[in-house]
């Protein structure tokens, strides 16, 4: 009983020794897949260091307003009741 418990701490410790030997080959290429994925789905991924010093384009003022206007608002409103009246109407053939 005693060399069992032996055999398997040594065994214990040496794979777990064997997982930590292979981390820095592993560590080095750490999200490699994912920023290669989100590479391979920009359109221009050269595009942020080709436009650092220019502004942004995007919405325009009163449309963005507007929208940040709606969104403040329904926060102050109390969403509606809804009131579901398929009771029984299911449109089968029978």
């Amino acid at each position: 009983m005693k060399n069992t418990n032996l055999l398997a701490s040594v065994l214990l410790v040496s794979l777990a020794a064997a997982g930590c030997g292979t981390t820095p080959r592993l560590d080095s290429r750490f999200g490699e897949a994912s920023m290669t994925l989100k590479a391979q789905q920009l359109r221009d991924p050269a595009a942020a260091m080709r436009n650092v010093n220019r502004p942004v384009d995007g919405i325009e003022g009163p449309a963005a307003s507007h929208a940040v206007d709606q969104y403040y608002k329904s926060f102050s409103q109390p969403a509606s009741p809804m009131t579901i009246f398929n009771f029984g109407m299911a449109g089968g053939s029978q």
